[in-house]
């Protein structure tokens, strides 16, 4: 394993606690507290997934929207501009992680079946000259996060970039580092010109990571906290490197113009997973999964324009392309022997990774659309049409080369009437072209890019404002898509269908005066169809998904106090099931969050406190997840942390 760079993170934390101390000594100015409050509930529009840094509220998060994976399906923009992610984006360059379905999806041009997870860049015009936060974070972990941003003198360029690192540690025992890097530049030449350029770098030092699936008809213990589960070798170590340009450009006439070029890359040095195949008793064997050097990296570009014919009529138009390659090698895998999960891994050699042959994943995909948005009174039209070229290209060691290729129609329609001042109800359809994901590390084709799939999606609901701000937003949904699962051999792949049908409910807003809420749940039927059900090789129901799910959040101001505010959360999911065979499933799962936080002023600084206790009664289980793995809650921790803007 790497020596640990500590070091610096100490320098670069001593340096900023005398900083703070200098500034308590400084003067006081008065002024009322201005500092932002970045807690994601304060920005949450609907209660279906916002992320900002690392504070997160809603149903839905990249990984999990109405029991499927963004992140396998790919949906992703950048602000409102197309891209391929193929690695991690730091929150030095990003301001929030939205994720949009529904009703708040119908803005979306060429809206996707399974939803559309927007990241949203940091505005240096709009952003805090000098932002510094140290925290305390899980399990003793450390942070600290500076920012600088400046504008130029005409108002018409500005800059900001930042840095983070965190000395995270985790329930299991493990002590993964992060060095994050990140810079915005905002170019506005002209009113309705615009033109952003980002660098996004992430470099991770992690302990490697493993995964537990069960042989026999019962669950195994909890797992010991905090415990290492993976060998002393172990390592998952790599760097995520994200580079990218948007511009947009009202040409007059109504006409306006938009582009994107983005390059998004992953490089995995090591990569190292142990899987624990166990019974009822937590005893069983274990096996290192050590791989090999791999990259993921991709381009992506699209150019759009929009005209307003009227004012109450847009035609839009847009060209995507992308490329994609993924380089990879055959892995190693180590028997690790006879394990019991209340102890510690046994010793075991670490194997010797030599050069291997490659393997190369390519895809290549162009799509051409042309849409309509029209408002005629209370009622809203809007529709896009889609013909896609994606091309697989697969060249392995002494295999045949594998090729593929699909040209799509696609489409996506909605309509909205405003039935009131505060109701308006939706209607859409959707047929989109999305990722299918990798199998897991469990599979025989472990890492194996899956084909792309058709998938379909029927919507309707309502949005309704109970007060002025107060709404209330709930939808009847199905999704369709091809489904991924094992084979007899154990290969990870497609086949059959997948049905999401559900209902969803979304209130957000302000109760009273002093008290906003967040809150949502979702009733979700997930089924299986196919050869594989017929047989009685998968089950009907879908695995590792919940049927139900709720949360609710809510903060108070506290009046008398200025700046003072307390927050709680309260998250529930149902039992899932653990596997295709059998009816083994996990139990339900409620954790609670409780939190504050003080806004003030420290010399010429806005400030911020923040605390807050995860998993207040240290809830504890099992998670089934849909690669028919167990999965460990994240146990009870704290956070602390100080906020500096100016």
């Amino acid at each position: 394993m790497r020596a640990r760079t500590t070091a610096p993170v100490r320098r670069a934390g001593a340096a900023c606690v005398i900083g703070i101390l200098a500034l308590a000594n400084a003067p006081a100015h008065g002024q009322a507290p201005r500092a932002e409050d970045d807690r994601a509930a304060e920005h949450a529009r609907d209660a279906f997934g916002i992320r900002i840094g690392a504070e997160q509220i809603g149903l839905y998060n990249e990984s999990q929207v109405r029991g499927f994976s963004l992140q396998d399906a790919g949906n992703y923009r950048f602000n409102d501009s197309y891209f391929v992610r193929s690695a991690g984006v730091v929150d030095s360059v990003v301001s929030s992680v939205v994720t949009r379905v529904g009703y708040n999806a119908l803005e979306a041009d060429f809206a996707a079946p399974s939803g559309i997870v927007t990241f949203r860049l940091r505005s240096p015009f709009e952003a805090p000259r000098l932002h510094t936060e140290v925290a305390l974070r899980d399990y003793g972990g450390q942070f600290l996060d500076i920012r600088l941003a400046q504008t130029s003198v005409d108002s018409r360029l500005a800059g900001l970039v930042g840095g983070q690192m965190l000395r995270a540690r985790t329930s299991s025992g493990l002590a993964p580092n992060y060095y994050r890097f990140g810079s915005v530049v905002e170019w506005r030449p002209a009113n309705g010109i615009k033109t952003i350029g980002f660098a996004s770098l992430n470099i991770f030092d992690l302990e490697g990571t493993y995964g537990v699936s069960l042989r026999g008809n019962a669950l195994p213990p909890p797992m010991r906290h905090p415990q290492r589960y993976v060998p002393g070798w172990s390592d998952h170590d790599g760097a995520d490197l994200n580079l990218g340009l948007l511009t947009s450009a009202a040409v007059g006439g109504g006409v306006e113009l938009s582009g994107s070029l983005v390059h998004s890359r992953l490089n995995l040095k090591e990569a190292d997973f142990t899987q624990f195949i166990v019974d009822g008793s937590g005893v069983g064997r274990a096996v290192t999964i050590s791989n090999r050097p791999r990259v993921n990296q991709s381009w992506s570009a699209s150019a759009g324009a929009s005209w307003r014919a009227a004012p109450n009529q847009r035609l839009y138009a847009e060209l995507r392309g992308r490329q994609t390659r993924n380089r990879f090698a055959p892995a190693v895998s180590v028997e690790v022997g006879s394990v019991d999960l209340a102890y510690p891994l046994p010793p075991v050699a670490e194997p010797d990774l030599t050069p291997a042959p490659s393997t190369l994943d390519s895809i290549d995909q162009l799509s051409a659309g042309v849409g309509y948005e029209g408002t005629f009174g209370r009622l809203r039209l809007k529709g896009g049409v889609q013909k896609s070229r994606h091309r697989r290209h697969i060249d392995a060691p002494e295999r045949p080369t594998q090729a593929a290729t699909q040209i799509p129609w696609l489409y996506d329609a909605s309509i909205a009437f405003a039935a009131g001042r505060r109701l308006t109800l939706f209607a859409s359809a959707t047929r989109g072209l999305e990722e299918s994901g990798a199998a897991p590390e469990t599979a025989a084709n472990r890492y194996e890019l899956l084909p792309p799939a058709i998938a379909t999606q029927q919507e309707l609901g309502f949005r309704g404002g109970l007060t002025e701000g107060l709404a209330l937003i709930g939808s009847l949904f199905s999704i369709r898509k091809p489904a991924p699962g094992f084979d007899a051999n154990n290969h990870f792949g497609l086949s059959g269908e997948l049905r999401h049908r559900g209902a969803e409910l979304s209130l957000v807003g302000a109760l009273a005066p002093r008290l906003r809420i967040v809150s949502g749940a979702v009733l979700l039927d997930a089924t299986r169809s196919g050869e594989p059900v017929k047989t009685g090789a998968w089950s009907r129901e879908a695995v590792g998904v919940a049927r139900f799910q709720s949360m609710a959040g809510l903060t108070y101001s506290v009046p008398g106090l200025e700046g003072l505010s307390l927050d709680g959360q309260l998250n529930h999911a149902t039992s899932r099931r653990v596997r295709s065979s059998g009816d083994l499933r996990t139990p339900p799962l409620t954790t609670t969050d409780i939190g504050l936080r003080h806004a003030f002023r420290l010399g010429a600084f806005d400030a911020a406190v923040r605390a807050r206790l995860l998993n207040l009664f240290d809830a504890d289980g099992w998670i089934a997840s849909r690669s028919e793995q167990l999965d460990r809650p994240s146990r009870r921790a704290f956070r602390l942390s100080l906020t500096l803007s100016h």
